[in-house]
């Protein structure tokens, strides 16, 4: 028998996770034997009661940015019945062979969202735990519409294998993802907003620590020495490369540190009716240096190398950098972005194992252009 695909697994839990809250809709008593049909595939899941042409909140974000289509559409994927009450489940990406992350979407009815990521050991909490006690304390206070939380929980009992999961339950954000005619322009605007919010909530300056200095330097020496074919971009010598990223991890200066959100590309924004941006998926939320939110929406946009060569200082914040006598800015991006490829290894072997080693290839080759741009 073939084993279930992700989306049918994230409707198995979603229908478990709605009798465990009373803040989302679920069958009660005998109701709860009559099943609704879904179509699915491995990665989405949608019922068909749903009307895809029906304007409905974050119906934006079923499109596909490419071509405009909606991607509810049934075609020739199968049909199966299901307990949960979810309009569209969506699997995300697995953490590991075990690990299931997926969002499901109540459209119809309440206007919520559940995010559930399972636990890889029963005792150690996701960080969508902790991201979204971060994200109760921002909402209102950002110049980004950010979700309200709702609700939130731990389930065990009732999902297959005793595999545990905590979940949360937000607001739906009426919004549509960003589309790739205006992603330039909103990398920009996220720039602007990131630093509004951190102007908001306030930043203090702490020195690089020394574990993280430590990962980051051997990891990068085993790039410059041990790289896999094809890591490194022409016309870089990994060897001075190495010198100067040393020579920048040994600046005992400090960091501008602060709430991050962990991961504000374009990915995870939403442009909401009244105009605004929304920033959703708070699951990496926490305090560190803020650089590496910068790093991130670099990552996202269309040419990170073109925005970072704009780069500057937010003026809201470059009295307190003065102050402090921090790193510049812009180098503080360039540690960012050597902390961010001490997990290199893993990208890479996660890749051979996916089979798009070409895909990141290029984005190795981008961010060493980058950090060859941003050193002295």
């Amino acid at each position: 028998m073939p084993a279930a695909s992700d989306a049918l697994r994230s409707l198995d839990w979603t229908a478990v996770i709605e009798r465990t809250t009373d803040s989302l809709p679920s069958a009660r008593g005998v109701a709860r034997l009559r099943r609704r049909h879904f179509f699915h595939d491995n990665r989405i899941a949608f019922s068909a009661q749903l009307d895809p042409a029906a304007p409905f909140p974050s119906s934006g974000v079923f499109v596909d940015q490419r071509t405009g289509a909606s991607v509810l559409v049934a075609g020739s994927r199968p049909l199966v019945r299901s307990a949960a009450a979810a309009d569209v489940v969506v699997a995300g990406a697995m953490r590991t062979a075990e690990q299931l992350r997926f969002r499901a979407f109540y459209v119809t009815e309440v206007h919520r969202t559940l995010v559930v990521q399972q636990r890889s050991a029963p005792g150690t909490p996701t960080p969508l735990v902790t991201g979204s006690a971060h994200q109760r304390t921002v909402a209102g206070r950002t110049p980004f519409a950010v979700p309200r939380v709702l609700a939130s929980g731990l389930v065990g009992h009732g999902l297959p294998g005793d595999a545990v999961a905590d979940w949360l339950v937000e607001e739906a954000v009426d919004g549509a993802a960003v589309r790739a005619e205006d992603a330039e322009d909103t990398a920009l605007e996220l720039l602007a907003l990131l630093a509004e919010t951190w102007q908001r909530l306030g930043v203090t300056h702490e020195p690089l620590g020394a574990d993280p200095r430590a990962r980051a330097l051997a990891a990068f020496s085993g790039l410059t020495d041990d790289p896999p074919p094809g890591s490194w971009p022409g016309g870089l010598d990994p060897q001075v490369m190495a010198l100067r990223a040393r020579s920048l991890l040994d600046d005992t200066r400090p960091l501008t540190v602060g709430l991050s959100h962990g991961d504000p590309g374009l990915g995870n924004v939403l442009r909401v009716t009244d105009g605004r941006l929304a920033l959703v998926d708070w699951e990496d939320a926490g305090h560190r240096p803020l650089a590496h939110d910068v790093l991130k929406v670099l990552m996202s946009a269309p040419d990170p190398r073109a925005l970072a060569a704009t780069l500057e200082a937010p003026a809201s914040l470059r009295p307190a950098l003065a102050a402090a006598g921090a790193v510049p800015w812009r180098l503080q991006v360039a540690v960012a972005l050597l902390l961010f490829l001490s997990g290199w290894r893993n990208r890479y072997f996660r890749a051979v194992r996916r089979g798009s080693v070409k895909a990141a290839d290029r984005r190795m080759h981008t961010m060493l252009a980058m950090l060859d741009d941003l050193l002295p």
